[in-house]
């Protein structure tokens, strides 16, 4: 038996809840992976939610993040063995002690060096999603980009892949999370009222382009303040507000396949940083799920699964 992370009906986080379900058996083609880490997004709170992300009918689990170490093969599996550290994404199924991965050829990867098991654990999401908004947004060298929320799991990435382009990157974050910004080249301002003007006052000749983390009141504030609808992404206003305006959504569903083989070889390199604002046990959940909801917390917020000591060769695949 393993645990997992389930609902059985559309609500708010107290529908989050512990179950015993059968281990998985593995068929041919396919890999179980004993996770250790699962990383919390947002969209899990709005699948949660139910409305365009559909309705539960029945057991459903939860999240989309993890990492952890491949417990068994299928036959004809030749890319992946037992004892492998991988990392990957499978919606409304990531939090559990034993996930079967059916394509592992376009879920999963390895865990390069450096990279450590818990940052990869939040990266499918927040990854892919900032890739493809930075490819959208068709930046060079000498723009200046708005980021709202650059202290969060997106934020953090685009406002990183920005810098690494020669823009110059002003984002918003509350100010306990101002130093961690400024370690990373991007100029601080503090979001609420009067955001704009704070903006400007740090950006007198406008900026060229931004990312929006926010709803449909934020892209119409971008808007005002001049900027092209065509060098906006928004991954919050939904498709309704980005068709009115003309802005782009690309998102993780316009990510590349090697995408998180890509980012995680950067981070392991420490071309980005991506912090791990807490960890929580995996009994825990809900209040895992309040934490990254209310606080504001800078960079991912993780669950934890009871885990067995790294053998010797996972470790070396580690340094």
């Amino acid at each position: 038996m393993a645990r997992r992370v389930q609902y059985t009906s559309n609500g708010d986080i107290d529908q989050l809840h512990l179950a015993e379900v059968a281990t998985p058996e593995v068929g041919s083609g396919q890999v179980l992976v004993s996770v250790l880490y699962a990383g919390l997004n947002p969209l899990d709170w709005k699948m949660l939610q139910g409305g365009r992300f559909g309705t539960v009918e029945g057991d459903s689990g939860n999240g989309v993040d993890f990492s952890g170490v491949v417990a068994a093969v299928g036959s004809g599996v030749e890319d992946f063995a037992p004892g492998d550290l991988v990392y990957g994404g499978l919606p409304k199924q990531a939090q559990t002690e034993q996930l079967l991965i059916e394509d592992p050829a376009d879920r999963l990867d390895r865990i390069p060096r450096g990279l450590g098991i818990d940052t990869a654990g939040g990266l499918y999401i927040t990854g892919r999603t900032a890739l493809s908004g930075i490819r959208a947004l068709d930046l060079t060298e000498g723009d200046t980009l708005f980021v709202s929320g650059a202290s969060g799991g997106v934020g953090i990435i685009v406002a990183q892949l920005a810098r690494n382009l020669g823009v110059r990157v002003i984002g918003s974050a509350s100010e306990g999370n101002h130093g961690l910004l400024r370690s990373l080249g991007v100029e601080p301002v503090t979001y609420g009222q009067g955001l704009w003007d704070r903006v400007r006052e740090a950006a007198p000749n406008g900026v060229q382009a931004a990312y929006s983390t926010q709803g449909a009141d934020e892209v119409e504030a971008m808007l005002d303040f001049g900027v092209p609808a065509e060098r906006i992404v928004s991954i919050g206003a939904g498709p309704t507000v980005a068709e009115k305006h003309g802005v782009s959504t690309a998102g993780e569903a316009a990510a590349r396949r090697e995408d998180m083989v890509w980012l995680g070889q950067a981070i392991a390199y420490g071309h980005i940083h991506v912090p791990i604002a807490r960890v929580f046990d995996v009994d825990e959940v809900q209040d895992a799920y309040r934490h990254l909801l209310t606080a504001h917390p800078a960079g991912k917020v993780l669950l934890r699964f009871p885990a067995k000591p790294l053998t010797d060769e996972q470790r070396a695949q580690l340094r």
